[in-house]
């Protein structure tokens, strides 16, 4: 079997808006109907909206940080060199202490988790290096969102603290012109 080692950055920015919007979306989501607990085989989010409400552009937290999103995300793209991109699903997820979402993977192209609310001792989510197959930790912190492959395995560890942790995360696919056909092969 050959093996090529193909690097590509994870991208850790600040959402410009986030102290501007932070409690706006909090009291949204908190009063955002149609919610669950998902629970599972090592799995227990305290509140969501991930099942049929993930695909629901009218709900009022999301409409609050759209156009901001919207900007943010047309900035990423343009840095690396994708023309636009298409956001599949959307949803928020709330850890209370002894919440946690096991090791998993997304579908798409990308997956972003936009730290809400990252009270001080939250854990922060975790990926495995699929070479050395050891676990890590972004280095994020409140107001970041994070891009990365949907093919990484991550998780949100359990929550030990007292607070309530609260991510918005969504799943996007990106597309690109004929650009690249002048780019010389190494």
């Amino acid at each position: 079997m050959k093996e090529h080692l193909v690097t590509y950055p994870v991208r850790i920015n600040k959402f410009k808006e986030h102290n501007e919007l932070k409690d706006k979306l909090l009291d949204a989501i908190a009063r955002q109907e149609n919610v669950e607990n998902l629970t599972g085989p090592n799995n227990n989010i305290t509140r969501c909206d991930w099942s049929d409400m993930r695909f629901d552009r009218s709900r009022e937290w999301l409409g609050l940080m759209g156009i901001a999103l919207h900007e943010h995300l047309d900035q990423w793209a343009a840095s690396l060199d994708y023309d636009t991109f298409q956001i599949h699903e959307i949803w928020f997820q709330q850890y209370n202490t002894g919440s946690k979402h096991a090791w998993h993977v997304h579908g798409a192209n990308f997956t972003n988790v936009y730290f809400l609310d990252l009270p001080k001792d939250s854990p922060k989510t975790q990926w495995i290096d699929p070479v050395s197959k050891l676990a890590h930790e972004f280095d994020v912190e409140e107001g970041d969102i994070i891009t990365f492959p949907s093919w990484l395995i991550h998780r949100a560890p359990e929550n030990q603290s007292s607070e309530m942790k609260t991510i918005i995360s969504w799943n996007m696919d990106v597309m690109i012109t004929d650009h690249y056909e002048s780019i010389n092969t190494i």
